[in-house]
């Protein structure tokens, strides 16, 4: 018979998944599926316990613990000071990219035409419409919500997401199913063979939608205040027209007063830094995408950084945890 005054003895009591809250079943569910390895930033974020046997989670919740490029093996920088011109010169005389239709727009050296300026080029027959209309179906696939900026970031490195007066377009983030399209596959594919930087360092396609009367102001795609993030600066701004626009819409370049007409097909490039120091941004590339008067804008790109994005983002180091 037990002695249940005994001071050893101890009640084991068995509390039903069912006792749980929804969310706190989905956290169980999630760690036992391999969440903590397939998500790591998220389930150290929002469910530490979960995943402190597997990776010691507790000490990796402060962000500055867990976001160092030494705690992660981060590769190197796409770019030494000179590949910048060394890429765009070569986009504008190497015969491989004629069947992209390369049009310059601004440039730093009169030779290569174009406005005086930093770089910035068209491919004007670059996607192909099977291209432009998978990205575009992929995007429907991943759902549109109202485009946000980004705000502050939190302890754990997780960046608040603002509804802003300023942009009022709708986008989605090309993830999943969008990914798999293999019209969004081959975009990429074509992207990567030439710009010569691997697709970990992208940002997955945002997909793009204006309607009549939307906007986006003058922004830039970096700032100072990515010197020292984990993925560094968005070097590169590939930019994807995927329709027509009967009137507006047009990308226009507010410091160098450029304006570039939406196409489809048509793929818009523009460096973010500077070729002597690709570390630091260029305040010269401030844009906005200007109201669509008739008609509708659909576009997607690709943010291309410095240092691989795909680890950080994965271990919730770029401001989310996706």
């Amino acid at each position: 018979m037990l002695n249940t005054n005994d001071t050893n003895f101890h009640y084991l009591t068995i509390i039903p998944l069912d006792f749980f809250p929804s969310y706190v079943k989905s956290i169980f569910f999630e760690a036992a599926r391999g969440a903590c390895k397939s998500a790591p930033g998220w389930m150290i974020v929002h469910c530490c316990d979960s995943c402190d046997e597997e990776l010691n989670a507790s000490e990796l919740l402060d962000a500055e613990v867990r976001c160092t490029r030494e705690q992660l093996n981060m590769t190197g920088p796409a770019w030494q000071p000179g590949d910048l011109d060394k890429l765009f010169a070569d986009w504008v005389t190497d015969d491989q990219f004629k069947q992209y239709s390369p049009v310059v727009i601004s440039s730093p050296d009169a030779k290569h035409g174009g406005v005086d300026g930093p770089w910035i080029i068209t491919f004007d027959t670059f996607l192909t419409d099977y291209e432009s209309d998978q990205i575009w179906e992929g995007g429907q696939l991943a759902g549109f919500d109202r485009s946000t900026d980004q705000g502050k970031s939190n302890e754990f490195g997780e960046q608040e997401q603002i509804i802003s007066k300023t942009r009022t377009s709708s986008n989605a983030w090309c993830t999943d199913k969008c990914e798999r399209q293999p019209g969004v596959q081959s975009a990429t594919t074509k992207i990567e063979s030439v710009t010569g930087i691997p697709r970990m360092n992208y940002e997955s396609f945002q997909v793009l939608e204006y309607q009549p009367n939307q906007f986006y102001r003058m922004h830039h795609d970096s700032s100072s205040g990515k010197d020292e993030s984990m993925a560094g600066h968005r070097i590169l701004t590939f930019f994807l027209y995927l329709s027509d626009v009967e009137e507006g819409g047009e990308t226009r370049f507010t410091k160098l007063g450029l304006d570039v007409k939406p196409r489809k097909g048509k793929a818009l490039i523009w460096p973010s830094v500077l070729n002597d120091n690709p570390l630091k941004w260029d305040s010269r590339m401030y844009h906005e995408a200007r109201d669509v008067i008739r008609g509708e804008k659909r576009a997607a790109n690709h943010w291309i950084h410095m240092y691989d994005y795909e680890t950080p983002n994965l271990w919730g180091c770029t401001g989310s945890f996706s």
